[in-house]
């Protein structure tokens, strides 16, 4: 149990004078336990009740699963599986608990620093074992295999080869090959986390690095100015700045540019006008793109500046802006 989390919506929850809530959200049953409560990816099986004390509600189906594996410590509560708990009392459907969730204690720090060392890993090992004539079928169920080796669960996993990495943003794995440049794309979750990382392989395509360089330039913008106090609308806005300033305006309109990570793949994007701040102990996850490029780790945002999470020392980097960052792999 998430003790912190716990003690953080107790709290929210006399502020609004709330005796009892039922959690239903996968994100935010993971928040407060650490396990996880879907079966269909991200659709709550189980309805977590907070009030001076903890129960479980789920059904005949799961009941003892929950109550062995995931929630262990809780009183488990089941219902007929035809008979849908209507829970009796607000829920998180009706509020949004999502600022709550955007600080990480200590505790969640040190699981996401785990999370992603292996994501980075997962990712790399696959991309580096990966041949051009391989379909982008193949490179997504190598990175699948190791991602779930590690016990991650793949929430994203997109895989372009040259054929559609110019065309499309989300590129769903398809029956194509990868060719002379190819981009594979997580999102991993462990224990409700969710921790993101891109990484590009070329073959000796002749744009690949340059694409990258670019790229690279976009996200120093947006990195440099994730401070304490900053707004997610000022991040926005000097990637907007970025995109001109290297000659691709209209790339800024073609996908959002990510923002803070959590216990979901983006919790809030940083989007023009938002007024949420960043503070320290939140997950920033920026993914700045063009035709043909992509570059994305998360980080930790300290004291002391941001912590890449999703490094791969056997992956080749480059310092860039004062910190190592991610090429595109030749060969």
């Amino acid at each position: 149990m998430n003790e912190a989390a716990l003690e953080r919506l107790r709290g929210w929850m006399q502020q609004r004078g709330l005796e009892r809530l039922f959690v239903q959200q996968p994100e935010n049953f993971a928040w407060l336990t650490g396990g996880d409560n879907t079966v269909v990816t991200l659709r709550g099986v189980g309805w977590l009740e907070v009030c001076d004390t903890l129960r479980l509600h789920t059904s005949q189906i799961e009941a003892a699963r929950m109550a062995e594996e995931e929630t262990p410590d809780l009183e488990v509560v089941p219902y007929p599986w035809y008979t849908p708990f209507t829970p009796p009392g607000p829920t998180d459907l009706q509020h949004d608990l999502t600022p709550l969730r955007l600080m990480l204690s200590p505790g969640e720090q040190e699981r996401a620093r785990a999370l992603g060392r292996d994501t980075a890993a997962a990712l790399g090992e696959a991309m580096r074992s990966a041949e051009g004539g391989w379909s982008e079928w193949e490179l997504a169920g190598a990175i699948a295999e190791e991602l779930w080796a590690r016990g991650i669960q793949p929430v994203v996993l997109l895989v372009a080869g040259e054929e559609r990495l110019f065309k499309y943003r989300h590129p769903l794995p398809k029956d194509h090959p990868l060719g002379r440049l190819f981009m594979g794309v997580v999102c991993g979750r462990r224990h409700g986390l969710i921790l993101s990382a891109t990484r590009l392989r070329s073959f000796g395509h002749p744009e690949a690095q340059a694409l990258n360089a670019q790229v690279l330039q976009v996200e120093a913008a947006a990195l440099g100015a994730s401070r304490p106090g900053v707004t997610l609308g000022q991040v926005a806005q000097a990637l907007r700045e970025a995109y001109v300033h290297i000659g691709r305006a209209q790339e800024f309109e073609k996908h959002h540019q990510g923002g803070v990570a959590g216990y979901r793949p983006r919790e809030v994007l940083a989007q023009p006008g938002s007024e949420v701040r960043l503070e320290t102990g939140m997950l920033l996850a920026y993914n700045p793109s063009l035709p043909g490029a992509k570059v994305e780790d998360t980080f930790l945002l300290t004291p002391t500046g941001l912590e890449n999470l999703t490094p791969d020392p056997e992956w080749p980097t480059a310092e860039f802006a004062g910190r190592l960052r991610p090429l595109v792999m030749e060969g």
